[in-house]
Order: structure tokens, then sequence, then C-alpha cells
């Protein structure tokens, strides 16, 4: 198989893990990350969470510190017109040969985790992808904006440095619950 045929089989692969769908929880991000060396824990981190402007939130986050002379990291989603939008360092998004090489290096830890029953999701796969790119582009810091599980999202494996809260409102009621009080009280990570 030629590296381009493998590029193409990987970048096929994450497509593929979107079938999985949504499964909120901790446990399988946290072994991910764990056979990746905790890349996580390599660099501060301010996680942002709520309903409506985490993305915009996030962006401003990561220009001021940007133009304060940092070298930043900012994982957001969904994208707007290329998956690879959601990973960047700086303003520069992921490449798409980084993006395949961390694919294949995170298809083999999910392959190991399969073979025990434990499916890793797209998100927490492009999460774990996130994480070891800003460990091996030496980020000062990092910006994560919160997926829709709050407590239980696979960026809630970071330990932040700020964390910050936009406006609450109801959404994802299937997961989050079916009152402001209850999502409030899962929103936030």
């Amino acid at each position: 198989m030629t590296p381009e045929e493998r590029k193409e089989l990987d970048l096929k692969w994450l497509a593929g893990l979107q079938m999985h769908g949504i499964k909120l929880g901790l446990e399988n991000i946290t072994e991910l990350l764990r056979k990746l060396g905790n890349p996580q824990r390599t660099y501060p981190c301010i996680h942002v969470a709520g309903s409506d402007g985490k993305g915009s939130t996030c962006e401003i986050i990561a220009s001021v510190l940007e133009k304060s002379g940092f070298r930043v990291g900012l994982y957001t989603s969904p994208e707007v017109l290329d998956f690879r939008e959601r990973i960047a360092v700086n303003g520069e998004p992921i490449s798409e040969d980084r993006e395949a090489r961390l694919c294949g290096r995170l298809k083999h830890e999910c392959d190991d985790m399969a073979e025990s029953g434990r499916q890793c999701t797209f998100f927490e796969v492009t999460t774990a992808m996130a994480m070891m790119h800003f460990r091996d582009e030496k980020v000062d810091i990092a910006v994560f904006e919160v997926g829709m599980g709050g407590r239980f999202d696979a960026t809630n494996v970071v330990t932040p440095l700020v964390s910050v809260i936009s406006n609450i409102s109801l959404e994802h009621t299937e997961y989050l619950g079916d009152t402001i009080e209850k999502i409030a009280s899962r929103r936030p990570a």
C-alpha cells in the first residue's frame, strides 16, 4: 500500500466513526489519552462551555492570546467548510498530512480498544487528535470548546487554567435534560 493510499484509508476510517453517533462519558477518551501519554497535560488550557457563542468566545480568547505573543492551540466544532478548521495553532488549521499521520496513530489505539468492546466516537478521536497536535506543536496554551456533552463531554478531560461559561439555553434536551435548570447543571464542564 502506498503512503497516499494509507492516508486515504485512515481519513476514511475517521469519517466512518460518525456512524457510531454520540456517546457521552469520559471512559473512552480517558483510556485513549492514557495510551497516547496524556498529551492534554502538557500545556495549560482554557475550557469554554455553554449553549450559544462558545465558538466565537473561543476565537476571541485565542486571538487575544496570540496577539499577546502566545502560541495558541484552538479546538472548536463543528467546522464551517473543512474538518481541519476544528484544530488550529495560531490560526493555522492542521495540515492534511499531519491530520493523516495522527489519524493513523489514533486508529491503531482505537482498534486496540475496540477489541475489548470500547468503540471510540468521532468526537473523542478528533478531541484526542487536537490534544496530540497541540502537544507536538508545543503550544503555550490551548483553548477548547466543549461539545454538546457538558460534564460528560470528551473535552472535559482537561484541567483548565480558566473555565468560561457562555449563555445557556434549552437545547440537546434528549442528552442534557428538559429544563434550563437541568441543562445548566450538566452543560458547564
